[in-house]
């Protein structure tokens, strides 16, 4: 299926490593160009080789998000070598470290939610103008079923992903009509390098999450990126505001 991304432009927040990198090489296959964002430039470099090997041009933006200033300047520089992005991926994400709210310090807590929520209004707000005169453009946001259902220990969390959630609807809301959609893929788990770290130690928390889900398999960072990038497409323009699951049919109460 032609997705008609060829010759587009993409920007990957989170792109270095995980489901950020596999949607980045995603867009890639489909043709597009693409910028990808995070703060470790090594993980970014190695997304960036995988792209420029399947012909596309990439761009490697080592920076905090939540820094404005050098959020600026690394827009320009995505600007002037790659050209105005009308594909934008929303894969930021504060590291979840499970703890009840009554533990978390204030100074925590708000730099938690500037990754997840402050991060991506800043990135819609620079990014939508383009989109506009281009009358076309796409935001995904990588979101978590936590943002419904909740999660034990993790309140800033599921706060933040609900978030997301909302700031895509109202987005859809005001920009559908210029051709620009707004929706989440929410996951619950994915097979990342991170999860298998995790797991490593205690084979039985792999079997766990696998019997947390509907399908008994988690997913693969590349199969999620392949939900993200029908989104971007063209072949998408009716689906906005939405929340597009790709959690396996996941029950995160079934953790404990």
């Amino acid at each position: 299926m032609d997705l008609g991304l060829a010759g587009k432009i993409a920007l990957v927040v989170g792109g270095g490593r995980g489901i950020g990198r596999a949607v980045a090489v995603a867009l890639a296959r489909e043709g597009a160009d693409v910028a990808v964002l995070s703060r470790t430039a090594t993980e970014l470099e190695e997304t960036a080789g995988e792209i420029r090997a399947l012909g596309r041009r990439a761009l490697a933006l080592p920076l905090d998000a939540t820094d404005l200033a050098a959020l600026d300047a690394g827009l320009a520089k995505l600007r002037a070598e790659l050209g105005e992005p009308t594909l934008l991926i929303l894969g930021a994400a504060a590291l979840y470290q499970p703890r009840k709210l009554q533990h978390v310090e204030d100074d925590e807590a708000a730099r938690f939610l500037a990754v997840d929520l402050g991060s991506a209004v800043a990135l819609c707000k620079r990014a939508l103008p383009a989109m506009m005169d281009a009358r076309f453009g796409r935001i995904v946001a990588l979101g978590s079923l936590a943002a419904r259902t909740g999660v034990s220990g993790g309140t800033l969390y599921s706060a933040g992903k609900a978030a997301l959630e909302g700031l895509m609807r109202g987005i859809a809301l005001d920009y559908s009509r210029r051709g620009i959609t707004a929706n989440v893929c929410a996951i619950a788990f994915a097979d990342t390098e991170r999860l298998k770290g995790r797991v490593a130690a205690d084979p039985e928390s792999r079997e766990r999450l696998v019997r947390a889900t509907a399908t008994r398999a988690i997913p693969t960072p590349e199969e999620i990126a392949d939900v993200v990038a029908f989104l971007c497409s063209t072949r998408a323009s009716s689906i906005t505001g939405a929340v597009i699951d790709a959690t396996a049919g996941a029950q995160l109460n079934n953790l404990w």
